[in-house]
């Protein structure tokens, strides 16, 4: 596992998920390439395409102890952390 999920309520009191803004990798920012998110089995699977095409290790995978949420936004500063665990080599490839 990569970390945790993050979530929020919104003004309506509806569970909204806060995926990360970037691939695993740093290489993309999720809003412009394509990914897939799925949030089963208390995990959350958030893979980038992009990075799925290099055969690289392309998917988040985050525990989830909330119910799946209906909705999900993108978010730079929750993940900001995990990022930066990650080795340079993989951040500056590419």
């Amino acid at each position: 596992m990569d970390g945790n999920l993050t979530c929020r309520y919104d003004s309506t009191g509806q569970l909204v998920a806060l995926l990360p803004a970037r691939c695993k990798l740093g290489r993309h920012t999720l809003a412009h390439s394509q990914f897939r998110a799925v949030v089963q089995n208390g995990e959350a699977h958030i893979r980038c395409l992009a990075c799925a095409a290099d055969n690289s290790d392309h998917s988040w995978r985050l525990t989830s102890t909330t119910p799946a949420p209906d909705r999900a936004e993108l978010s730079e500063e929750r993940y900001l952390e995990l990022t930066r665990h990650r080795p340079l080599a993989a951040l500056g490839s590419r």
